[in-house]
């Protein structure tokens, strides 16, 4: 099998949870024994250090409708690519091989504060093309069935052409029995004591606003506690920063900025009490799995597909209700049996998508793919 990817969202080093599960998969595969080869295709040359098993095609270039379009067809066809793979909703419509094609969410065109953000070209680009490349696409590879069925509805894609494969958790995601090590990186951001822990984007879909009112909400129980908040400062920030002194908790809350890799990421999840995520829209949802390969319990928004991937290792709650999100926090905190309870079903749970378990799946799925079409 000569297999070829576009490897550009792993080119700068800093991964996505795209990202991460390209680059576990990738790994799986150069540790597999056999004949089979792997084409990388970025923009710039790939980290990835030396191995007679992969070969990275280098296409400069800036203009990614032309990269994407022109150049890397090209490539592709040079490199007489057996199965090509793109981690994104996009591919080459003239790629003489088989198209295999991601697509993790529709949160683009469903959600709609996202959606109301975009212009008319822009939503007319996403619907039209992402249309295109949905029928151009042998197959499309997505993390869950609540992503299959809005493309279903959305691109009208016959189910059958539409491939379940979970994303992975990264194996630095783990307890950490160094002690010593969780509270250097405590100390590092400012955190003393008990914390509720949430990483990831300050977007409206992340609903953050809501977990900031449901942990003022708790504090009078809790006088202690404090909110540790990881992740890129956007633009919401200040009005994060507005709504913590409106509800006067700002020597409360803590703002990590960006989790680099590292920064040891597992760190700050091993030394939370709880992490919330209370999300309105998530096509899977990675980091809940992450907290619990790290052992901490996880409260988490009831919506879209969170439900499917979470079941009942987590406690599940309303994330419009800030009571709900409140009562359930301080349930977890109150209750010793319970947060045990569910520190041991996280940990049965994120086994299931371990990098080695989804890399598998995913190279299983390339394998048989091919020897379909050889027959």
């Amino acid at each position: 099998m000569k297999l070829g990817i576009d490897a550009r969202e792993i080119q700068d080093g800093v991964y996505t949870g795209i990202g991460r599960s390209l680059y576990n998969f990738i790994k799986y595969f150069l540790s597999q024994n056999n004949d089979d080869q792997l084409v990388l295709f970025s923009s710039k040359k790939l980290r990835l250090g030396p191995n007679k098993r992969f070969k990275n095609i280098v296409i400069p270039g800036n203009i990614i409708i032309l990269w994407d379009q022109v150049a890397l067809p090209m490539a592709i066809n040079q490199e007489q690519i057996d199965i090509f793979y793109s981690p994104y909703y996009k591919v080459p419509l003239n790629a003489k091989c088989i198209v295999v094609s991601a697509i993790l969410d529709l949160m683009y065109i469903i959600y709609e504060k996202y959606k109301n953000n975009l212009n008319f070209f822009s939503e007319s680009y996403y619907k039209h093309f992402g249309k295109l490349y949905a029928d151009r696409s042998d197959i499309i590879l997505t993390c869950s069935e609540y992503s299959k069925k809005d493309i279903i509805n959305i691109f009208s894609v016959d189910p059958e052409k539409i491939k379940v494969i979970p994303l992975s958790v990264s194996d630095i995601y783990k307890t950490e029995n160094e002690s010593g090590k969780i509270s250097a990186a405590k100390a590092k951001y400012g955190i003393e004591g008990r914390y509720i822990y949430y990483i990831g984007n300050f977007k409206h879909h992340k609903n953050v606003e809501n977990l900031i009112i449901a942990f003022r909400k708790i504090l009078p129980k809790f006088k202690d506690l404090k909110l540790v908040l990881a992740g890129p400062k956007t633009h919401l920030y200040q009005q994060y920063l507005s709504l913590i002194h409106v509800l006067s908790i700002q020597d409360s809350v803590i703002f990590t900025g960006k989790i680099l890799p590292e920064d040891e990421p597992h760190l700050l999840y091993n030394g939370a009490e709880v992490f919330v995520f209370p999300s309105l829209y998530e096509g899977f949802g990675i980091p809940p799995i992450e907290a619990m390969a790290c052992g901490t319990p996880v409260i988490s928004s009831n919506l879209t597909s969170l439900p499917e991937v979470i079941s009942s290792a987590g406690i599940l709650v309303d994330p419009f209700n800030t009571d709900d999100l409140a009562a359930a926090i301080s349930s977890i905190l109150s209750n010793n049996s319970l947060k045990d309870v569910l520190i041991e079903k996280g940990f049965k749970l994120a086994e299931k998508f371990s990098q080695e378990n989804v890399s598998k799946q995913y190279y299983e799925f390339f394998k048989k793919l091919l020897r379909n079409k050889d027959n």
